[in-house]
Order: C-alpha cells, then sequence, then structure tokens
C-alpha cells in the first residue's frame, strides 16, 4: 500500500460507500474507518454508511497540511528522526539533481542515516561556504 495516497479519483458531487472509496484511494477499508474515526465525516442515517467526496477531499488537505514541515535556512530533514534539524560542518556533500537543483546530503547526528533536502542551484555557493565543501567544477556546467 502506498504511503502517500492520491484523492484526484475522488469526485466532490458523488457520496460513497467505505469500500469504494477504499478502491479509488487505494487503500483498505480499516484504513478508510480509521479516518473516520480521527475525523473524517460520514453519513450514518442509512446503511450502507456513506462518505461525501467533498469531505473526503477536505480532510486529506487538512491531513497533508498537517504533515507539511517548513525547514528553516540551512536545516535538513532526516526521514528516520522525523525532524529537521542543522548538519555539521563536514558532514554535508550534494547532488547535482537536475540542471537548476541540487540535492544537499548530510548525516544525521542521532540515527546515522542521510537526511536530503532539494535546494536551487543558485543556493549552492552558499551551502559550500557554510558547511565547507567543495563544489566539482565539472558538475556544475
Amino acid at each position: 500500500m502506498p504511503k502517500r495516497i492520491s484523492a484526484r479519483g475522488v469526485k466532490t458531487h458523488r457520496n460513497y460507500r467505505f469500500d469504494q472509496l477504499a478502491d479509488i484511494v487505494g487503500v483498505t477499508v480499516a484504513t478508510v474507518r480509521s479516518w473516520c474515526k480521527k475525523g473524517l465525516p460520514y453519513i450514518t442515517d442509512q446503511r450502507p454508511f456513506l462518505i461525501r467526496g467533498r469531505d473526503f477531499k477536505e480532510f486529506h488537505e487538512a491531513h497533508l497540511k498537517g504533515r507539511r514541515q517548513k525547514l528553516a535556512p540551512f536545516e535538513v530533514y532526516c526521514l528516520t528522526c522525523k525532524r529537521a534539524m542543522q548538519p555539521c560542518e563536514g558532514l554535508v556533500d550534494y547532488e547535482i539533481f537536475r540542471p537548476g537543483r541540487c540535492l544537499i546530503l548530510a548525516l544525521c547526528p542521532h540515527t546515522g542515516n542521510t537526511a536530503r533536502r532539494f535546494i536551487s542551484r543558485r543556493d549552492l555557493p552558499d551551502w559550500a561556504a557554510k558547511f565547507g565543501f567543495v563544489i566539482n567544477k565539472r558538475s556544475d556546467d
């Protein structure tokens, strides 16, 4: 099952049974039930219980907003710790992701795993000056 679901198949003007919504979104019926326990409104006047598409889209947007974390300048995000942190000098490197973007790689001091952050290519010299890594001229072309 995917950790990140897509609500694009859910129509705002339709009502869905739990199993229909689960099929469209790509999760189990138990997941839909747990969303209802967490606050997803559903219609209980008759059986089967129904979920309005508009209610699901609003619930999904609120859930996504709660998970997003704004990073401060020169912070990276560790996927293992699930938190932002300031990397240590000398433990930072970069990769060219595509022409205008770079991927900053740093070691998390708590877990030892790689923490990451995408930055603009024009910000790379600032990161290099702060954390002491050298920009390779061949990959900079």
